[in-house]
């Protein structure tokens, strides 16, 4: 009966041991879940915006030297909300239901541009992580607007240059047909060409992949495309 006792014993602080921590692991989840899911969701709205040049309300503070910016988060989401439309395209199979939307920017009653979200593995360092961009094209559908790069886990001061300003400007105006291209042994000259990023070849190559295939699934068949 001792040995007994001593056995339920050890039981029962094994499980308590085990309760504190995962208690723990529970409550910072559910603090930080709602937190993440409004920081993506204003992220998303902001790289939309940002792109079809449309401001939105932001401030600036000087702490000791060093300049922090912030945004209005309700300002972006009522600026988002009368200047966006959002559609979902039709099927899409296994795709999520973000990789189905597309976000429309209609001014004076002429298309300004159309932009759609797409996600797949990552390239350089960590092919185990997402890498999602917003791509966005002009009216005439074979000419890139912009992209903003949503998340990635590349390597940073190689691959995680992809996020800086230096790369993204390069996609702006850049010719869709035949396909995009990355050069690394010159300087881009073509309307379809970007430079490579330094040190960061399989990353520069994954996202010319990433570009061509998604735009390519974008439009569907040839000629046709899902607006």
């Amino acid at each position: 009966m001792e040995e007994f006792k001593i056995f339920i014993l050890r039981i029962f602080s094994i499980l308590f041991i085990a309760f504190i921590p995962c208690t723990g692991l529970l409550m910072v989840y559910f603090y930080t879940a709602p937190k993440i899911a409004e920081y993506n969701e204003i992220k998303e709205k902001r790289a939309v915006l940002d792109i079809f040049g449309i401001p939105y309300r932001t401030s600036k503070k000087d702490i000791m030297g060093f300049t922090f910016k912030g945004y209005d988060k309700d300002n972006i989401r009522e600026v988002f909300d009368s200047s966006i439309t959002v559609e979902e395209t039709e099927g899409g199979g296994a795709k999520s239901k973000e990789e189905r939307k597309v976000y429309k920017f209609i001014k004076s009653e002429e298309l300004q541009g159309i932009g759609f979200i797409r996600s797949r593995l990552g390239y350089g360092y960590n092919k185990s992580s997402n890498m999602s961009l917003f791509i966005c094209l002009e009216p005439d559908g074979e000419t890139l607007k912009g992209i903003e790069v949503l998340e990635h886990s590349e390597t940073p001061g190689l691959g995680g240059r992809m996020a800086e300003d230096q790369f993204k400007k390069q996609f702006v105006g850049m010719k869709l047909k035949p396909r995009i291209k990355m050069v690394k042994e010159r300087k881009a000259t073509g309307e379809n060409e970007f430079d490579a990023i330094t040190g960061a070849t399989n990353t520069s190559r994954g996202v010319e992949e990433f570009i061509n295939d998604a735009v390519r699934e974008f439009w569907g068949e040839p000629g046709e495309l899902k607006w």
